[in-house]
């Protein structure tokens, strides 16, 4: 799927006679580069990615670094877009003062070991 978004991208600006140089060894190498480099992305978000390169750059043919560039600044909106928390920031887990409440928060409660054995048989 990828081969044929860079063909879709290709055929757009008529890339080197993009038909003229139908299976040959440049033109499949052109595939593969653009396959190497965008295959760990899903295939919508590199269809999306094509979109924006062209409208963003209209006179020139995306190649895998445009296209990749798209992806990274669509992904880092998307990031920018998530909403903050307005939560105050949790303390520490290292943090002595606040043991028992994390402890009590993931629903573990130690026994205590105590001088006094009355007190151990209560907790």
């Amino acid at each position: 799927m990828l081969a044929m978004e860079c063909e879709f991208l290709a055929k757009k600006f008529d890339r080197f006679g993009w038909e003229r140089e139908r299976n040959t060894p440049a033109q499949d190498r052109l595939m593969l580069d653009f396959m190497d480099a965008l295959q760990d992305f899903p295939l919508p978000e590199v269809q999306a990615a094509c979109k924006a390169a062209v409208i963003s750059n209209p006179n020139k043919m995306p190649n895998e670094g445009h296209v990749r560039a798209e992806i990274m600044r669509g992904r880092a909106q998307r990031v920018r877009d998530l909403p903050r928390s307005s939560l105050e920031p949790r303390a520490k887990r290292g943090d002595p003062a606040n043991a028992d409440n994390i402890l009590r928060e993931i629903g573990f409660i130690p026994r205590r070991i105590c001088a006094d054995s009355d007190q151990q048989g209560a907790k």
